[in-house]
């Protein structure tokens, strides 16, 4: 009944379902201020939907998401345009370069193995860290405060030391400027690559590596999101042909409406157990990735291109929106972004509560 076929990755998925993850990952999104990509780009995966399909069109959604994160995170005055400047300066050169790699990695074919063995890594190995340092935090704090900052840690000490301090006194934290670029360099290049906004891995590494409180962290990560992925959507659609507006739109409504519910859930965690249902949420994504890799190999299953489909096997309206795709690159992807910050800031005035 709600099944559709999708003109630009050529694969049939139903629209309920499509619509239940957006909300997912919009949920993810509010509650830890990660953008939820890498979540939503194996679930997509899983679906059927080509991962070179799912990576492009979930930046999207995740402008979506991401742009009424913000909005949440100025009301409540969690954002410092200057430390938001630096992060905006190494991510935006981060993704101009990831959207050249996903390219190449396209071409070569090698790009299903690469995001795979990726996500098993990146994921694995933050998700540890995270559990470990969110388990010990409940041994050692009692405090009912859900902006807590984590206890010190040898990284964090070891990165206080180094020079170009600069002090943000809004969060009471002085932070080295060049590993903060070189950070917010690779989050940029690794979350455009792997179509996913960066803030599983942004929101842990400003937390533990330069100490600022958890609900900081989730707004500069939010805002982060939000620019990188609109370059992100429009460069896909420039260079890639990968971003399908018919996916988009379901995944972008699911989406708003999750945030919101997760933002509202967010106001209620303790920075502790934020950690931990975090650290475990990750984790799991990335044992589910072991295994599918581990299956692939044993049983040498491939992965199936796009379908190239006729236009005149697609509904009339299908066809119009894969010309725009193919013939009006920029204003195809301009359009879906804008299509998308319009979601989330409608969303965010919607629910609104004053």
């Amino acid at each position: 009944m709600f099944d559709i076929i999708l003109p630009i990755a050529g694969v049939w998925v139903n629209v309920a379902v499509i619509a239940a993850i957006g909300l997912l990952i919009g949920m993810i999104s509010g509650l830890f201020g990660v953008g939820g990509g890498f979540l939503m780009t194996p679930l997509l995966i899983f679906l059927g939907v080509p991962p070179t399909i799912a990576v492009a069109t979930g930046s999207a959604q995740l402008v979506a998401s991401a742009s009424f994160g913000t909005v949440t995170a100025w009301r409540s005055d969690l954002i410092d345009k200057t430390l938001t400047l630096y992060l905006l300066i190494g991510a935006m050169t981060g993704t101009i370069l990831g959207i050249g790699i996903f390219n190449l990695l396209n071409k070569l074919g090698q790009f299903d193995l690469v995001v795979g063995w990726s996500y098993v890594l990146l994921l694995g190995s933050i998700g540890t860290l995270m559990l470990k340092e969110s388990i010990k935090s409940f041994g050692v704090s009692q405090r009912n405060d859900l902006d807590e900052k984590p206890a010190s840690n040898p990284m964090h000490q070891w990165l206080s030391r180094m020079g170009s301090q600069r002090y943000f006194d809004k969060f009471d934290v002085a932070i080295s400027l060049p590993p903060l670029l070189i950070l917010s360099i690779c989050i940029g290049l690794i979350g455009s690559v792997l179509g996913v906004g960066g803030g599983f891995m942004f929101v842990p590494a400003l937390i533990y590596f330069f100490q600022l409180p958890t609900r900081a962290a989730v707004a500069a990560s939010q805002v982060q999101i939000f620019f990188t992925m609109i370059i992100a959507t429009i460069l896909h659609a420039i260079y890639n042909h990968a971003i399908d507006l018919v996916l988009a739109v379901p995944l972008i409504i699911g989406g708003v409406v999750g945030a919101h519910i997760g933002t509202i859930m967010g106001s209620y965690v303790k920075g502790a157990r934020f950690r931990l249902a975090l650290a475990l949420l990750i984790m799991g994504v990335a044992v589910r990735f072991l295994y599918s890799l581990i299956n692939a190999f044993l049983t040498h299953k491939q992965d199936s291109a796009p379908v190239a489909l006729s236009l005149s096997a697609l509904p009339s309206w299908e066809g119009w929106i894969a010309r725009a795709a193919d013939q009006n690159t920029f204003l195809y992807g301009t359009a879906t972004a804008v299509l998308a910050v319009c979601a989330g800031f409608g969303a965010s005035i919607i629910f609104s509560r004053k």
